[in-house]
């Protein structure tokens, strides 16, 4: 049995067209010291006290201590550290 994107299913759930939901960055925090964002375009800012990352149409800022990426492919981000706090900003539009 494969995994199910977050995208997928709030599809099957909820029956919401998948590209209505695509543009829109998923997050998933494990404890305080993991966190996984679907939806990366890009690294807009990279320090060990802080992380910002670029979506589609958002900015997430993640602060924290003894930052770093764990992974970065796909679209898909996981940082590890002592992460004290993100945040989610709309950009363009």
């Amino acid at each position: 049995m494969s995994k199910k994107s977050f995208s997928q299913f709030i599809n099957e759930k909820f029956d919401i067209p998948l590209d209505a939901i695509a543009s829109v960055p998923t997050a998933q925090m494990i404890g305080n010291t993991i966190l996984s964002i679907d939806g990366c375009v890009g690294i807009k800012k990279y320090e060990t006290e802080e992380i910002v990352i670029r979506t589609r149409d958002y900015m997430l800022k993640i602060s924290g201590e003894s930052l770093s990426m764990l992974t970065f492919s796909n679209g898909r981000v996981s940082i590890r550290g002592e992460i004290s706090s993100y945040c989610v900003e709309r950009v363009g539009k």
